[in-house]
């Protein structure tokens, strides 16, 4: 009996449509999840303003802020209607930038996920903020994650500091690709991967300084200026660098029909409109976004997190403690000796006497 050979073109098609299937599922999934996350949130009294320490912060350090937030989201308004809104009026579209764009929005989801073990990164309780959605996330691990003040201006920083550099790293690969034809991905990336731990170094030197935001628990023999409310660990430019490239990645390496990976094989999809397959590329581009932040970073840091202490530098700037961990609270902040509490500890103190009730770490 004759047998009819398989046609290589449409077993190509089958396995990337069968391949999108997945990355639509996978992403939206993480839609959910945020989505779930958030309006948990908002409806159950977790959302509101943590205010603890305002009013003991230097004047500078006020003016600064209402400064920077001003800053941040005339920002954000620039880069949604550049790359967003305008072509969505002209095209009656929205093009792949936009959803690109969008999707590294959502990654300030996982933004506060740096303290998931412990706490390693301080916001301000001077910023406006209204807590952090974290206690609402499954599986959470430590204490007071409803305290942290999650910073609204970094939530707007995901379209200016993280969209913008991505896109950035994307045209510098696309520079290089024109400047040597044969150049190799694996050398493309790690030159791409150099000009951003570059970038970061600077970037977060000033943002460190200014105490925008601090990385109050580190490694002190891995991290600059240990000991000082600007100490910086190393390993966040190694791991931040990772993210940036990746999300670069994505938007460099796309097909002949400019179709990132993830959104491969979607055109081939027989369900719905335009709409709804752009919807489906959005999720894709969404799930492809979170699994950066979290393999380049979000789980790296917990490793890092177990070795970590905090400066006592911070332990007098209660608007940068937010009443999370430190003086007047049932936990000591990492350090030496120090448990780690899980979500459901009362104390993580080792001495637990009512003389034990002075200035703790």
């Amino acid at each position: 009996m004759a047998t009819l050979d398989s046609n290589p073109s449409v077993d190509r098609q089958v396995a990337q449509r069968n391949t999108a299937i997945l990355w639509v599922t996978h992403g939206g999934l993480w839609f959910g999840l945020i989505c779930y996350c958030w309006a948990a949130w908002v409806v159950s009294g977790d959302f509101k303003t943590n205010t603890l320490g305002r009013g003991q912060e230097p004047g500078w350090y006020v003016a600064l802020m209402r400064g920077w937030e001003v800053f941040a989201l005339v920002v954000t308004v620039v880069i949604l209607w550049v790359f967003v809104i305008r072509p969505k009026l002209r095209d009656g579209r929205l093009s792949f930038d936009g959803l690109f764009v969008l999707g590294c929005g959502l990654m300030f989801f996982q933004e506060p996920w740096i303290n998931w073990t412990n706490y390693q990164f301080l916001y301000s309780t001077t910023s406006i903020n209204f807590g952090s959605w974290l206690d609402h996330i499954p599986g959470w691990s430590s204490p007071n994650a409803a305290l942290i003040p999650v910073s609204l201006w970094a939530g707007t920083a995901y379209f200016w500091l993280v969209a913008i550099p991505a896109l950035a790293g994307s045209r510098f690969m696309g520079w290089l690709t024109r400047r040597n034809p044969g150049i190799s991905k694996l050398r493309l990336i790690a030159l791409t991967y150099l000009a951003f731990c570059a970038f970061d170094l600077v970037l977060e030197s000033f943002i460190t300084t200014t105490n925008l935001f601090s990385y109050a628990s580190v490694i002190p023999q891995l991290s600059l200026f240990s000991g000082t409310d600007h100490q910086f660990p190393i390993y966040e430019t190694i791991s931040w660098a990772g993210t940036y490239v990746f999300l670069s990645s994505v938007h460099f390496f796309r097909d002949d029909h400019g179709r990132s990976l993830p959104e491969r094989g979607i055109d081939a999809f027989h369900v719905g409109g335009d709409r709804l397959k752009t919807f489906f590329r959005f999720l894709a581009i969404v799930g492809m976004c979170q699994l950066s932040i979290l393999l380049t970073y979000n789980i790296p840091y917990q490793l890092y997190a177990l070795h970590s202490e905090m400066s006592s530098v911070y332990l007098k700037q209660p608007w940068r403690l937010g009443g999370v961990c430190g003086p007047n609270t049932n936990f000591d902040c990492p350090g030496p000796g120090v448990p780690i509490p899980r979500r459901d500890s009362t104390t993580n103190r080792v001495d637990q006497s009512p003389s034990s009730t002075g200035p703790r770490r």
